[in-house]
């Protein structure tokens, strides 16, 4: 399905063909099929439309993003202090700017987190949880910061680190965050959208550090 995206079979903001001619097409079950387009719509390749269909890009897409970093010489631990700087400041942001739309998106990216059974996608939807509260900040500067984090978190320097974070007990307690987050920009109180992401990104660092001392 990348290859056919990337390839141009399908134009930009078009409609993919239904899946039943998909999978007989790629000699796949349509299980399979679906596995496939949940990843590839948690990296914002393609968007469904309830009733509709599915279509190639994003509702919103900023577009493609040069990395202004090397990828290979950040390491995690820097990666996370950025975030730590970063993403309290741009949630309260979030928090005067956005709109109900954009909180949509939010408990969209939530929703599908918390809900896809594919690590894959967990992890990806996570990634346009956080993007989309950056949008919600109506800030480009601040979008493309977040881009470049995202892109940092998908580099191999920190996939080598990365473990399997769908079990508790960070399992729940990353979906509480996300919802408290959401709650907060919601009401418009930036303080408490601060302090929310910050201890966020602060179990985040926890987690990271107890991984990263495991032997196994």
């Amino acid at each position: 399905m990348r290859g056919m995206i990337e390839g141009g079979r399908f134009g930009n903001e078009s409609r993919l063909p239904p899946e039943r001619e998909l999978a007989a097409e790629l000699h796949v079950g349509r299980s399979t099929l679906r596995k496939a387009l949940e990843v590839l719509e948690a990296e914002g390749q393609i968007w469904r439309h309830v009733g509709q269909g599915t279509f190639i890009g994003r509702r919103s897409s900023k577009g493609p993003t040069n990395s202004f970093l090397n990828l290979a010489t950040v390491s995690p631990k820097e990666l996370l202090d950025g975030r730590l700087t970063l993403e309290p400041a741009i949630a309260a942001s979030a928090a005067v700017a956005a709109r109900p739309s954009d909180v949509a998106r939010m408990k969209l990216c939530a929703e599908r987190r918390e809900t896809t059974k594919q690590p894959e996608a967990y992890n990806l939807w996570d990634h346009q949880f956080h993007l989309a509260i950056a949008e919600a900040t109506q800030n480009p500067i601040l979008i493309e910061l977040i881009q470049q984090l995202n892109s940092l978190r998908r580099a191999p320097t920190w996939a080598s680190y990365k473990k399997d974070r769908m079990v508790e007990p960070y399992y729940s307690i990353s979906k509480r965050q996300h919802r408290d987050i959401i709650a907060a920009i919601e009401r418009q109180d930036a303080g408490a959208a601060f302090r929310t992401m910050k201890d966020h990104i602060l179990g985040v660092q926890d987690g990271f550090f107890a991984w990263s001392e495991d032997p196994k």
